[in-house]
C-alpha cells in the first residue's frame, strides 16, 4: 500500500510538471495574439501626427461637416524597411457628397483626396448627425477625458434607434472602445476592445 501512495505521488508529480509544460508551451501563443492585437495601439501611440491634427489639415482641403476620422493601420504594408505605416482617413459631408481625405501620421502630409455621391443610407445616417445635440469634436474630447488616452477613430452610428458615436481611445497598449450618447453627451460605455478571431 505504501508503494502505491508513493507512486501516486510520483504520477502527480509528473503530471503536475507536464502540466507546467504544457502551460509554458501554451502561454507564448496566447501572448502572440495580445502582442499582435496591441501592435495598432503601438504604431498609433507612436505615430507622430495626433487624430485632432489630422482633422485639422483635413480640414484645409476638403469641405463640409465632419462625419468621421480614423487611424488606419495595416500591419502587412511596410515601407520595404520593416517599418510599419499608418495614415488618417478623415470624412467631411457636404451638399450630398462624401470627401475623405487621406493623411500621413508621421508627416501630416496628404496622401489622397477622394469623394463620392452619398447613398440613401448614408444620407440617413447623415441627417440623425446633424440633428444631433453633440457634436463629434465634443464626444471625442469627452471620450479622451474618460479614458485618459489618444483618440484613433471617432465616426456616428445609429444603433438601434439611438444616436451614438463610437469613438475608439488608445491608452497603453491597448485600445478602448468607448460609445457616447449623441444627444445627451453621456459615455454609455467603455470597455478595452478584445480583436475577433479570423
Amino acid at each position: 500500500m505504501k508503494n502505491l501512495s508513493v507512486l501516486t505521488k510520483s504520477m502527480i508529480v509528473a503530471l503536475t510538471i507536464a502540466g507546467v509544460g504544457a502551460t509554458a508551451i501554451a502561454a507564448p501563443a496566447a501572448n502572440i495574439k495580445a502582442v499582435t492585437g496591441s501592435s495598432e495601439a503601438v504604431s498609433a501611440m507612436q505615430s507622430k501626427i495626433s487624430l485632432t491634427q489630422a482633422i485639422e489639415i483635413a480640414k484645409q482641403n476638403a469641405k463640409g461637416d465632419l462625419v468621421s476620422a480614423e487611424f488606419d493601420y495595416d500591419d502587412d504594408d511596410d515601407n520595404g524597411k520593416g517599418a510599419v505605416t499608418g495614415e488618417y482617413e478623415v470624412e467631411f459631408v457636404s451638399n450630398g457628397t462624401a470627401y475623405e481625405v487621406k493623411i500621413d501620421t508621421n508627416t501630416g502630409k496628404v496622401l489622397k483626396t477622394e469623394q463620392e455621391k452619398l447613398d440613401k443610407e448614408d444620407m440617413a445616417e447623415y441627417s440623425a448627425m446633424k440633428q444631433a445635440k453633440v457634436t463629434l469634436t465634443r464626444a471625442m474630447q469627452k471620450a479622451a477625458q474618460s479614458v485618459n488616452g489618444k483618440i484613433i477613430s471617432a465616426e456616428f452610428e445609429l444603433e438601434k434607434g439611438q444616436s451614438v458615436y463610437d469613438i475608439e481611445v488608445v491608452k497603453g497598449n491597448q485600445i478602448y472602445d468607448v460609445s457616447i450618447d449623441a444627444n445627451t453627451g453621456k459615455v454609455l460605455s467603455s470597455q478595452v476592445d478584445v480583436e475577433d478571431d479570423d
